[in-house]
């Protein structure tokens, strides 16, 4: 199969039409220039092309209205973390969080009902210990995503510890996603080029995606009393206070019974805790099958 028309069938799969530059850098298995994505795509009969958009025949016209919706969602959402970037990398211990999933709003792939996926980087040996002040604010505030109650609020799900950054979900979903996080912070900044350093294997599935950066996020920094917060703990027994909020956490965590199989993605230990009882790449790996079946 044509590889362009691959990249259109994944395209499909996450409900996207894409233009001549994002087909340039979500191009699978091909390393076409610009002009010559240009040139193959015109041979191409299953491609279909309006309005500077190119994706499959099959529905065309509906994923067209949905990339237009989604665009002016995007812009909405940027406001809405930008709203609260600044608090969010300023509880202690927490040392970077990128934007990630449709949230990451230079995708242009935001609904309107969906949560806003962070991806959250803690010190080594303090992750339970963040991950307990960061619930905590973000339900006080009412910005949590908690059961049904998803719409525009943050779902806090992955956390990894700064000596873990290598990932091992080898996948072309995961190859996408990780290229475009985007930083929330100038210290997230600096962490995520460690990250994308970590995980060289993104361009075997995506060998033309560069990072993407968003100035005013990328240029925040934390409110003066991180510094401080983290020097008391780390004066009165943050060792102690971290293994208590571990004890509690894991109480929680038993309580909703959140079992782990070969479909989901569960992981909760001192280095990393992930909770996708199920994961999109499933979705989308059976929607692009599909589809190719179909092609």
């Amino acid at each position: 199969m044509n590889p362009l028309l691959y990249t259109l069938a994944y395209a499909y799969s996450q409900k996207r039409l894409f233009t001549l530059e994002e087909i340039h850098r979500y191009q699978i298995g091909s390393n076409y220039s610009l002009s010559e994505i240009a040139s193959e795509i015109a041979k191409i009969p299953q491609i279909r092309a309006h309005q500077g958009l190119y994706g499959i025949e099959e529905d065309f016209e509906q994923l067209l209205s949905l990339r237009q919706e989604k665009g002016r969602e995007s812009i909405r959402r940027y406001r809405r973390v930008l709203k609260y970037a600044r608090l969010l990398i300023s509880i202690p211990y927490i040392k970077g969080i990128f934007l990630a999933g449709s949230s990451s709003f230079s995708t242009g792939n935001a609904k309107k009902s969906s949560d806003i996926d962070i991806f959250i980087v803690t010190d080594p040996n303090r992750m339970w210990f963040a991950r307990f002040w960061l619930t905590i604010i973000t339900q006080i505030l009412g910005i949590r995503r908690a059961g049904e109650l998803e719409e525009n609020r943050f779902c806090l799900n992955h956390y990894i510890t700064a000596n873990n950054l290598t990932r091992l979900d080898h996948t072309l979903y995961a190859s996408q996603l990780y290229s475009d996080y985007i930083a929330i912070g100038a210290n997230s900044q600096e962490l995520l080029q460690q990250f994308w350093q970590a995980n060289p294997w993104r361009k075997d599935y995506l060998s033309q995606a560069s990072p993407r950066e968003y100035t005013t996020l990328s240029q925040l920094k934390p409110y003066p009393i991180k510094i401080w917060l983290e020097w008391f703990f780390n004066h009165f027994s943050i060792d102690i206070w971290n293994k208590l909020a571990k004890l509690i956490q894991r109480q929680k965590i038993k309580s909703n019974s959140i079992q782990s199989n070969s479909y989901n993605r569960i992981q909760i230990d001192d280095t990393e805790l992930e909770f996708h009882p199920e994961p999109n790449s499933i979705k989308a790996e059976k929607i692009m099958q599909n589809i190719l079946q179909n092609l």
